[in-house]
């Protein structure tokens, strides 16, 4: 069976026009519902995402436009898989940044004049204020060298992907 690729066509019969040559109304009735049979997910179109696969139904009868069955669905996959990864770095970026934003805020407090009273006046908070500060310092160090990781990975899954060569 042959795929092809959903590029955001607006109905079941923009996708069948697409990809069967000259439909009659009544061809195009069957194509639709061959289409629906083997993609389900097309009852809820807008609920498909751009660029999923699609089984294109054998129909002897009606002849395939020859421009979607060349398409690549293999370099489809990886480029779609390839946005993802990307996108989940991205994120995963965001987050380190926020994490560290929140460490160095933790460090502030650790390090203000009102932890330091409070020390003052309840000497049994400083080893535990201590400890923390350690904590929190050894913690941004690790945070660095697991972005640093992070980040090669996600480029290095990339770069798996050979998606410029497909």
């Amino acid at each position: 069976m042959a795929i092809a690729t959903f590029r955001g066509e607006k109905s079941v019969s923009a996708i069948a026009d697409k990809l069967f040559v000259k439909l009659t109304p009544k061809q195009r009735e069957k194509a639709e519902a061959a289409l629906i049979k083997e993609n389900p997910q097309l009852r809820e179109l807008s609920a498909v995402r751009e660029g999923a696969i699609l089984r294109v139904p054998d129909l002897p009868e009606l002849r395939a436009k020859t421009n979607r069955s060349l398409e690549n669905p293999d370099a489809q996959i990886a480029r779609n898989i390839a946005d993802a990864v990307s996108s989940y770095g991205n994120r995963l970026g965001e987050r380190f940044k926020t994490v560290q934003k929140d460490t160095k805020a933790q460090m502030a407090v650790l390090k203000s004049g009102e932890l330091r009273k409070a020390m003052d006046e309840a000497p049994a908070l400083k080893p535990v204020a201590e400890e923390a500060a350690k904590a929190l310092d050894a913690r941004a160090a690790g945070l660095g060298d697991r972005q640093k990781a992070v980040d090669a990975a996600i480029k290095q899954a990339v770069a798996a992907l050979d998606v410029g060569k497909r």
